[in-house]
């Protein structure tokens, strides 16, 4: 845009944008977001409709803006209601936009400028009029036709003196709050309204200020029978006979269901955040967690293909064994997140087995000792044989004493409780990893030395990709213990842990084994 113009716009707060022939945002003004729908997709690139719907449906007249056939068209007090104490109201003017250089197909430019201070005026002295004229009507009408038609209102409709003691109540204020005219007559106001000192306060700056009282007010109400309800007030006084005497006007709505879905939009809100958050935190995982590995993969095979000839048979053995390595960490990385998606899909199946359970660990912590913990000593226990289990069909007399439990779901919980030892240990220190069973459950015990869970990060410790806080550079993706509360789940056991900070944890999972019905 030509800067002389922009420097027109900037005194009179108009904000702008450019758009081509099919409506596509090519340029915009710094704050042209705080105008849009979806604040996000103002920008260039975008389709200026998405942020700006109001434009949807008049594409045609703009068209001929663009094609010179109409001068300008304009639309008057757009309103925007992202936050409800603090309404936008903005006007859009449509006009040609000619580029200085030649041959360039001319561009629609939309001018924004706020109107909200013009719009909310406008509003409160109508609002205001209407005010004064009901005012007028009613105190010109009859005792009798008042009563008509406060009996006949919807709303429940209150009259208090200044204090706050009930003069009048309609029918509908009887049945909202489930009291009878004569047991409310002459009662304050906060035998109903729970939150009655808000009016209160209203009512006394209204008589030292001559101010209108707040408009829809939303207070908790309790009825005879003890509930409570959300009933929004508007307030309105009236003079009396009395010089400065006042008397106030109550008429109030049930908002109740209202304000119930508020609230699950609001929970839906927030679970839609975290949402976001734990996709972000996904993504940013993968990086992370994807990106040295394959840092070192790339380095590795381009040193044996640039090198190859040049260095020993002993080098090339370590950059293959980086390889691996690093091929084996993105491996177990991609199993783990297809066992969360398995498992968020309702596809994570429960197969029980015959498991050796002694064979099983004391293997499992080998495996565990050769690929993670060479610089740790883990320390295997099982002080007493593990029992006999019940038959299964179909089992083979050599496995049918063994329990039965799902091997696989087995070895991802301890193999990630082990490894987690390992990693956020000090290098020498010692692990012990205990199993104890009897005749109806195996019980795991995992005791290690390191870091400690902080106190605060213990409620959110089984969440998919969080970490606490003190990990500092430990690699981990965040989803080792999600798995194991999945697995321990789906076997319908128990999973605890104790923990000191700097001192060590100790995770107990405690399995049931299988029962064939």
């Amino acid at each position: 845009m030509n800067p002389l113009f922009r420097k027109l716009l900037g005194p009179r707060q108009t904000e702008y944008l450019v758009v081509n022939h099919n409506f596509i945002i090519q340029e915009t003004s710094a704050e042209v977001h705080n105008y849009a729908d979806t604040p996000g997709d103002a920008i260039p690139g975008a389709d200026a409709r998405t942020s700006f719907p109001e434009l949807i449906g008049i594409e045609n007249i703009l068209m001929s803006i663009i094609m010179g056939r109409l001068p300008s068209f304009d639309l008057k007090g757009i309103a925007r209601f992202a936050d409800h104490n603090r309404p936008l109201y903005f006007d859009m003017l449509a006009i040609k936009h000619e580029d200085e250089q030649e041959d360039v197909p001319s561009k629609l430019l939309i001018l924004i400028e706020d109107a909200t201070e013009k719009m909310v005026m406008k509003q409160s002295l109508i609002q205001r009029a209407n005010e004064a004229n009901l005012l007028v009507s009613a105190l010109a009408a009859s005792n009798d036709y008042i009563d008509k038609v406060i009996r006949s209102m919807g709303d429940a409709l209150l009259v208090t003196t200044t204090l706050g003691t009930i003069k009048t109540v309609n029918q509908s204020a009887q049945w909202l709050f489930g009291y009878s005219e004569a047991e409310l007559l002459g009662r304050p106001l906060s035998t109903i309204v729970v939150e009655e000192k808000l009016l209160y306060q209203a009512r006394h700056r209204y008589i030292l200020s001559h101010k209108e009282l707040l408009k829809e007010l939303e207070v908790i109400c309790t009825t005879k029978a003890g509930k409570e309800i959300w009933v929004e007030f508007s307030c309105a006084a009236i003079q009396t006979e009395l010089q400065e005497l006042y008397d106030f006007i109550y008429i109030g709505r049930d908002i109740t269901e209202r304000k119930q879905q508020e609230i699950e939009i609001r929970r839906s809100l927030a679970k839609e955040q975290e949402l976001r958050q734990v996709k972000s935190r996904f993504f940013s995982m993968l990086a992370h967690e994807f990106g040295n590995p394959l840092n070192t993969i790339l380095f590795a095979t381009k040193i044996l293909q640039d090198y190859g000839d040049q260095i020993t048979h002993a080098e090339k053995q370590e950059y293959l064994e980086h390889v691996k390595s690093a091929s084996k960490h993105m491996a177990q990385l991609l199993d783990d997140v297809r066992l969360l998606s398995s498992a968020e899909a309702g596809k994570l199946e429960f197969n029980p087995v015959p498991v050796d359970l002694q064979k099983f660990c004391s293997e499992l912590v080998e495996s565990i000792k050769i690929s993670y913990a060479k610089n740790h000593t883990i320390n295997f226990i099982c002080p007493v044989l593990v029992p006999p289990g019940k038959k299964i069909e179909n089992e083979s007399e050599e496995t049918q004493n063994w329990p039965a439990l799902d091997a696989k779901l087995l070895r991802h919980i301890l193999t990630n409780l082990l490894s987690n030892a390992v990693k956020y240990s000090p290098i020498g220190s010692n692990i012990y990893f205990e199993l104890n069973c009897d005749n109806e459950e195996a019980k795991f015990q995992i005791k290690d030395a390191g870091i400690g869970i902080p106190i605060e990060d213990r409620e959110q410790l089984f969440e998919s990709y969080y970490r606490a806080q003190n990990v500092g550079k430990v690699p981990g993706t965040g989803l080792g213990l999600s798995i194991v509360k999945l697995c321990v789940d789906l076997h319908g056991g128990q999973i605890e842990f104790s923990s000191d900070t700097g001192l060590g944890t100790t995770f107990v999972v405690k399995i049931p084994f299988y029962k064939q019905r």
